[in-house]
């Protein structure tokens, strides 16, 4: 649940920020590259400290995403991501890898995307979040954002086929890490379709 504060006054580059997102097109948007701002299918949240933007899971092959989202801080403070989780519609707990061990440290008004391919034109990189589980496309799961200090924050984000929209966002990773992941998805699919049988023969 998240904690709920006395929001802050928005910093001169978060009001740039979402000023930029009113009325344009696509999924990415990066206030350190200077990249637009494309709207899309994906869920909002500007109630939180810390905003998501176009949230969602864009699919790969296998039952595999990679998590697309924007996050402004909009505290006056230093926004420590901890912790990212996925869950199904049936409860599943999805299993969920990152890029990399340390967590996303986000300054205040400062605007992070979330999954896009290394690019030499970003300033700073691209925090990867990868998760194997999701089929069919086109449901909903519900993701819980937990920040050190502004706390958690739950969207329900959809999940969408990979097409030449969605061409900046990250594939899943490969090697022995993906097939961990992959194992560990397989068996969030398997219990989901066991619940499913279970619940059919009611």
């Amino acid at each position: 649940m998240r904690l709920d504060r006395h929001r802050r006054p928005l910093t001169a580059t978060a009001v740039v920020a979402l000023v930029l997102t009113a009325g344009a097109c696509g999924t990415s948007f990066n206030a350190q590259t200077n990249q637009q701002y494309q709207a899309s299918i994906g869920a909002d949240d500007r109630d939180a400290d810390v905003q998501v933007l176009g949230g969602l899971l864009v699919t790969g092959e296998n039952g595999s995403a990679t998590l697309s989202a924007t996050l402004i801080n909009t505290t006056d403070t230093d926004q420590r991501l901890t912790s990212v989780t996925l869950v199904s519609s049936d409860g599943i707990e999805l299993a969920v890898a990152s890029s990399d061990s340390d967590d996303l440290v986000i300054a205040p008004g400062e605007a992070r995307t979330l999954g896009l391919v290394d690019d030499e034109t970003q300033r700073l990189p691209s925090k990867i979040y990868t998760v194997f589980g999701i089929e069919p496309v086109g449901l909903y799961y519900t993701l819980t954002l937990t920040f050190a200090d502004a706390g958690e924050i739950a969207i329900n984000i959809p999940s969408v086929a990979r097409n030449e929209i969605y061409a900046d966002v990250a594939l899943p990773p490969g090697g022995d890490a993906a097939e961990n992941l992959k194992k560990s998805g397989q068996d969030a699919m398997d219990k989901a379709a066991e619940k499913g049988e279970s619940e059919g023969g009611h």
